[in-house]
């Protein structure tokens, strides 16, 4: 069966003109499009856009890249947050170019938070967990789809409940669990039965035909995709109506109903090309070369499979080129041509290699090492087993029993210690490779559809359109940057690569080059950087590694400074030790994560107040080269009050 996907529904038209009118109609307002208010025209052109998704997707994203350039002009920023969550949608749904999308999204979702629409909030992180599904990312996935629900939930939103049931099916078919999946599926069915969202239910109907295939229950199956079908069919929804026949043409094939698999397949191609959807495309070309080598139909076979190869190339999503090299390997194999079947298979290989080694933690490979401790564990529970069944044979034996016991006790105490120092450094483990995932894969996705939207501006001449995009390009290198920068000398603080090289020097220096690093990114959010020190103060240190702390800490107070705040680096004699300390009049730390901020344990990947991301790892960083000076490092902070972090040097050294 192809690829599962679920199918994050978004945004419905809530406050615009609530009558459809007909294409003619939609050209006439066009034409006097100048005549209305410049409110009314961003109106008029959201309508346009989402009305148009489905049957006329270029003239939807045509209208709204207008209304977006209208927005912007005039200020509208919640318009403006909306439209981009639009062509977003668009773009991934009827346009099959997720990497643009996700460019749209990221445009978008900053200004959706300054706003503090935490409905349209809702449907951007709904959207994003859909775009990450599709890239191949279930973590992040995941991770949106799980705000999204929280989000609805608290609003109440019946609409947004709804979808939040699909994901939650949709997470559950994922893990296996089909009969949770099956619930949740049929639980948003009966809530968007109560306000007759008849798009929703056909599509919830499609995910359960898929749970049933899944499950074995062809027959059940077939029924609900045939369900699906007809209401799609009634809805003109095409898309979904290839989904469907996809759907059926699996089941035939399932049944080993050839002749009908492959009617129901070329069929489902037909309308996926008409929307220029390549995965549906892929999928549907290898089902139908599955039919035709099931039939002895070798050469034609070949011929599908070279066609979804190239469809596949054209769709820039590494897990459709993975299917069709899978495939292609197969399919050699079966013929005994085991010299071409290997190399589509080490193709395969080396594409997902390359996929996954070169973007989640290829740079840490050294951190497993410290988790080989997982063996040793295993080991000395099998030792600790044959010990106790060597007791059976010592009843007779009380003073060696006793000892026994007295070692086992000991034992029982080393390994529980052991385990629990192995589930703290697991964790830590997972946080870290959670964080590197969410945070290095993500710039790339930006970059990407930045760049080629960079390009298209430039070749239409369109400056200011051009000038955004560069804008985000930067800012996102900048963010990769620093967390690459910061991931290195991390790793290499592990692997006890860093020496100490001490020098003296006016501490002045260290503070004032650190303040001219970060002006530019403080002037973004208005903010002032001052300074508080004794400029004949001198300290004996490692004046890099003090230099990586303190920009750390300066970033952080700039992430957790809202616009037009101000920070204060201040530096005294304190007793026997120089102490240094960033102040900041920003949002504060609650509490509850104070005390955990310097653990490995709790390495989290937190957001600012202008969305900045951050890696979790900068903190920890600090920690460690405060450390290696034998200094401390602590921090007072208040919620909604700022937060003060501070280290100590030993002075006189």
């Amino acid at each position: 069966m192809g690829q599962l996907r679920v199918y994050f529904l978004v945004i419905v038209m809530c406050f615009f003109v609530p009558k459809v009118k007909s294409q003619d109609e939609q050209t006439v307002s066009i034409a006097a499009l100048d005549s209305l208010p410049a409110i009314e025209q961003v109106h008029l052109l959201s309508e346009l856009c989402w009305k148009n998704r489905e049957k006329h997707s270029d003239k939807a994203i045509e209208y709204g890249l207008k209304g977006i350039e209208i927005a912007k002009r005039k200020g509208f920023t919640k318009e403006l947050g909306v439209l981009y969550n639009y062509v977003g949608v668009v773009y991934q749904h009827y346009k099959d170019d997720v990497h643009k999308a996700i460019y749209y999204y990221n445009l978008g979702l900053p200004i959706i938070l300054e706003v503090d629409d935490a409905v349209e909030l809702a449907y951007v992180y709904n959207n994003l967990g859909d775009a990450f599904y599709r890239i191949g990312n279930v973590s992040l996935a995941q991770e949106y789809a799980e705000r999204s629900g929280e989000l609805f939930q608290k609003l109440k939103d019946k609409k947004g409940i709804a979808y939040s049931f699909i994901n939650l099916g949709y997470l559950n078919r994922l893990n296996e669990d089909y009969d949770a999946a099956l619930n949740y599926f049929n639980k948003a069915i009966a809530l968007r039965e109560t306000f007759n969202d008849t798009v929703g239910i056909a599509s919830a109907k499609l995910e359960i035909a898929q749970t049933l295939f899944l499950m074995g229950q062809t027959d059940e199956a077939m029924k609900n995709f045939r369900e699906s079908l007809q209401s799609h069919l009634r809805l003109d929804n095409k898309s979904y109506m290839a989904y469907a026949l996809e759907g059926l043409g699996d089941v035939y094939f399932k049944k080993n109903e050839l002749d009908s698999a492959y009617v129901y397949y070329i069929k489902a191609l037909a309308l996926f090309k008409e929307r220029e959807n390549r995965t549906g495309q892929t999928e549907c070309q290898l089902g139908i070369a599955n039919v035709l080598a099931k039939k002895g139909e070798y050469a034609a076979c070949e011929k599908v499979l070279n066609e979804a190869l190239l469809v596949a190339g054209e769709s820039k999503l590494t897990g459709n080129i993975l299917k069709v090299y899978k495939a292609k390997g197969e399919f050699y194999f079966d013929q005994h041509e085991y010299k071409t079947a290997s190399e589509f298979y080490q193709t395969y290989l080396a594409v997902y290699d390359s996929l996954f080694s070169a973007v989640q933690f290829q740079n840490l490979s050294q951190i497993k090492d410290r988790f080989s401790i997982t063996e040793q564990l295993y080991t000395v529970h099998m030792n600790l087993k044959n010990k106790q069944r060597m007791q059976g044979f010592a009843f007779a034996f009380i003073v060696m029993l006793l000892s026994f016991l007295i070692i086992l006790v000991y034992r029982n105490k080393k390994i529980s210690k052991l385990s629990a120092e192995l589930a703290e450094s697991n964790d830590a483990k997972d946080k870290i490779f959670s964080i590197i995932s969410h945070d290095l894969v993500s710039p790339f996705h930006v970059l990407l559809g930045g760049s080629e939207l960079l390009v298209e501006s430039l070749e239409e001449k369109d400056l200011e359109n051009a000038k955004t995009s560069a804008s985000l390009i930067q800012q996102t290198s900048e963010e990769a940057y620093r967390f690459i920068s910061n991931l290195l000398a991390w790793s290499r603080s592990q692997r006890k690569k860093i020496k100490l090289y001490r020098e003296d020097f006016p501490v002045g220096n260290l503070t004032s080059k650190v303040r001219d690093m970060s002006i530019n990114q403080a002037k973004l959010k208005g903010i002032d950087i001052t300074l508080n020190q004794d400029e004949q103060l001198t300290i004996n240190a490692d004046m890099n590694l003090l230099q990586i702390v303190l920009i750390n800490l300066v970033n952080n107070a700039i992430k957790f400074t809202p616009k037009n705040g101000s920070i204060e680096i201040g530096v005294k004699e304190d007793m026997e030790n120089i102490r240094i300390a960033v102040k900041d009049s920003g949002i504060g730390i609650p509490a509850d994560r104070l005390k955990l901020l310097f653990s490995e344990g709790s390495i989290e990947s937190t957001h600012g107040t202008n969305n900045e991301k951050g890696t979790g790892l900068g903190l920890l960083l600090c920690k460690e080269f405060v450390e290696l000076h034998g200094g401390k490092i602590g921090v007072r902070s208040e919620e909604g009050k700022g937060s003060e972090f501070w280290f100590t040097i030993p002075a006189g050294l």
